[in-house]
């Protein structure tokens, strides 16, 4: 079964299945956990400083804590990873719900995710990943590849996915240059997610030609029957539903890493590739943690990538690494390209921007309770990655602070042995629902983007009044604006047509002095009999922005995630 869209999983609910409502009510609304309901697990994998796996422990050298409170072990199993024979019987288990009992697995899953750039030299890390897929898996290990816009499905039919690794390995890099000329300077803020009809002809040939002509990005079949019905709706339908959740995060402009590129030591050129590049790449990771979130099993997810990640808010990796860490998803991370250095009084220097992506690279590992390798080798990586995921131990706790209130729980286990580093999630969101949506990084990614670059950006065409009303501390900027509506994404809901759109406005000085500042979502809807109207006259909306003073100009940005579309302009504040 092939599933349409990433795009339709990009746009689910995150749901999380723990803990469980109690057996009995308690006071006050609090649940309360006791015998036999929900268990928080822990998969804990443990390496000595020769990088060896340590299989001797007992429950008595862990310590768990959770908010710095310590728990009490209620489960503790050892395992170590066997040769089975492979189940080819039926779809992959899905998530049955909350855990009332653990047990080890004796099989992994592997999906390698295959980032942008340069992947092959330095470290050789194709070649070890195809080794890695060909010779080194358990029988019974199941493995998928993603890249670009394209999936394996999982498979325990290992050559499948080598012969797909060897096929990028041969032509990723004559399809990188395709993608860096398509989406470098200006052109990377105009072009879209839609590739050109020869660039996705290449990649379609990596993956045997076995793309449907005219669906979007793919993903692996679901997981049991409840999964493939979800993913089986409309992608229209599914918009519907979970636009009117987009949250956008609020901040200042100032508070965005990328707000001097300058400062980060990277050209123009260089800063909108690695923009479209990290777009991409987050696109990735958010599908493949979503998918394998409904997914029973021992969960890795080995991503390579040149030179990290460079994220438009500092914070957003740790957003990432805690989405992957409440779905029970170690995150490996394999930096392939080296890293780059500069001379600065005669001194090598690593550029602040290739710092922040390795950085991001190890909140995704370490939150996630993966491994990283950073300038290393291939085979070095793949090795550690085995080493650490051949055997383990699985521990179990009940909260000792069991109501759902909706945040992040810290994780934290102390190992008595000298000289070894333990890996573990660090975490889980103590809600029954996880309402964190992955669209606000893509849409701040695109945002900052076109908030650096000078000129007007065209592919939503915008017309914009601004005008300052007030005076003192009352002071605001009404701004009016008409968006071209005929190429913005409509989705049904009901009666009504909806277009999710997060719109920006960034008021400055004569100097360029920052004023007042305004990000937000900005849910549209129109009737049925007003749609053909809208898209020929425009979608109006007004705003407004508190400012400090009068301000001199107002900069508007909108972008559509629908439909991957941005625009931008600038004008004179009467």
């Amino acid at each position: 079964m092939r599933i349409r869209g990433l795009t339709a999983l990009l746009l689910l609910p995150a749901v999380l299945l723990l803990p469980a409502a109690p057996a009995a009510q308690a006071p006050q609304g609090q649940t309360v956990f006791r015998a036999g309901t929900a268990l928080v697990p822990v998969d804990v994998r443990v390496l000595d400083r020769r990088g060896q796996a340590v299989t001797d422990l007992t429950a008595d050298d862990f310590v768990i804590l959770e908010n710095g409170v310590r728990q009490q072990i209620r489960h503790f199993s050892a395992h170590v990873l066997t040769p089975a024979a492979p189940d080819t019987g039926g779809p992959l288990r899905r998530v049955a719900g909350p855990d009332t009992a653990l047990s080890p697995q004796n099989r992994r899953l592997f999906l390698i995710v295959l980032g942008r750039g340069r992947l092959q030299e330095p470290s050789k890390a194709l070649d070890a990943a195809l080794r890695f897929v060909r010779d080194r898996l358990l029988p019974q290990d199941q493995v998928a590849l993603m890249a670009w816009n394209r999936a394996t499905d999982f498979t325990v039919e290992h050559e499948q996915v080598a012969a797909v690794i060897r096929r990028f390995r041969d032509s990723h890099a004559e399809i990188e240059m395709d993608l860096g000329l398509h989406f470098g300077g200006l052109a990377g803020l105009y072009a879209g997610r839609q590739l050109p009809a020869s660039i996705q002809a290449k990649i379609d040939r990596v993956f045997s030609g076995e793309f449907v002509p005219g669906s979007r990005e793919i993903l692996p079949a679901a997981a049991g029957s409840d999964a493939e019905a979800l993913l089986r709706k409309s992608e229209l339908e599914v918009e519907a539903e979970s636009l009117r959740r987009f949250a956008f995060t609020d901040g200042r402009l100032a508070d965005l890493m990328t707000r001097d590129v300058a400062t980060m030591g990277m050209s123009f050129d260089d800063y909108v590739a690695l923009n479209r590049q990290t777009l991409q790449d987050v696109g990735n990771l958010y599908a493949g943690i979503e998918y394998l979130r409904f997914i029973e099993g021992e969960k890795h997810l080995i991503f390579l990538n040149e030179q990290g990640i460079l994220l438009p808010r500092a914070d957003y990796d740790r957003d990432i690494a805690a989405l992957a860490s409440a779905a029970r998803v170690a995150i490996d991370s394999l930096q392939t390209g080296g890293v780059a250095t500069r001379m600065v009084n005669g001194f090598p220097e690593i550029p602040p921007h290739i710092g922040f992506a390795l950085g991001a690279l190890r909140t995704l590992s370490e939150t996630s309770g993966g491994q990283l390798a950073v300038s290393t080798s291939g085979e070095d990586a793949f090795d550690r990655i085995l080493e650490a995921t051949g055997s383990g131990y699985l521990l179990g706790y009940t909260p000792s602070t069991p109501a759902l209130d909706g945040r992040f729980r810290r994780i934290s286990i102390e190992v008595r042995r000298r000289n070894v580093t333990a890996s573990y999630r660090r975490g889980y969101f103590a809600r029954a629902e996880e309402d964190f949506d992955p669209r606000r990084v893509i849409a701040t990614t695109r945002m900052v983007a076109a908030a650096n670059v000078a000129a007007d950006v065209k592919d939503l065409k915008l017309s914009v009044e601004a005008t300052s009303v007030g005076s003192g501390g009352s002071r605001v900027v009404r701004v009016d604006a008409v968006v071209d509506a005929s190429r913005l994404a409509f989705a049904a809901a009901g009666e009504k047509h909806l277009a999710a759109l997060n719109v920006a406005v960034l008021t400055t000085d004569q100097n360029g002095t920052s004023l007042g500042e305004l990000w937000q979502p900005l849910d549209m809807t129109v009737t049925t009999d007003l749609l053909a109207h809208v898209k020929q006259k425009g979608l109006p909306f007004t705003v407004q922005v508190p400012v400090r003073t009068r301000p001199t100009f107002v900069k508007v940005i909108v972008y559509d995630y629908g439909a991957d579309l941005i625009g931008s302009t600038r004008v004179r504040v009467r």
